[in-house]
């Protein structure tokens, strides 16, 4: 869940993106910078030092990234510096893909089973469910024998529950 702060600097980008029809670009800058703060540790610490500069920040930025990413996205990461919200990047870019998949109609889904599901069973599963919430959905398996049988489908805070155990604690229960 996104914090109120990284909705408002996200929803902020967004609309400069789609102003400029770079939505996927910066979505996939964004995507990008966040996996290499998040695997690089030493990165991440100098980012959110407090003793580090604002300037040395936004130079290191700007050498790392600079070359690679559009204007926009690097003035973004300057803003961001400039207000001390460094620490919040990864909030923002969550809340960023969230509206840009908004904006496509687009949904993430988890489907989770006991046993591996068959490409033409996800299709339907992802057509089935799709229509539910009126989006095109990008499904993740997962495989999980804890829930015995049936099916658990997670789309953005929606949580469709069709499993054994869910169904035998139900009955236990009652």
């Amino acid at each position: 869940m996104s914090s109120g702060v990284a909705k408002r600097y996200a929803r902020a980008l967004f609309e400069v993106a789609k102003e400029r029809g770079l939505i996927e670009q910066i979505e996939s800058e964004l995507k990008d910078i966040v996996a290499a703060v998040e695997s690089n540790q030493e990165l991440g610490k100098i980012l959110t030092h407090n003793q580090i500069s604002i300037e040395s920040k936004e130079q290191l930025l700007k050498d790392l990234f600079g070359a690679h990413v559009a204007a926009e996205t690097l003035n973004f990461l300057s803003v961001l510096i400039d207000n001390g919200r460094e620490h919040e990047l990864g909030e923002i870019a969550t809340a960023y893909v969230a509206m840009a998949n908004e904006a496509r109609g687009v949904a993430d889904a988890v489907v989770t089973t006991a046993k591996p599901l068959g490409e033409e069973e996800v299709n339907e599963l992802a057509a089935q469910f799709g229509k539910k919430v009126n989006k095109t959905l990008r499904v993740q398996t997962v495989v999980d024998p804890a829930i015995l049988g049936g099916v658990v489908v997670r789309i953005g805070d929606r949580l469709y529950d069709g499993s054994i155990k869910r169904k035998l604690e139900q009955f236990a229960h009652q």
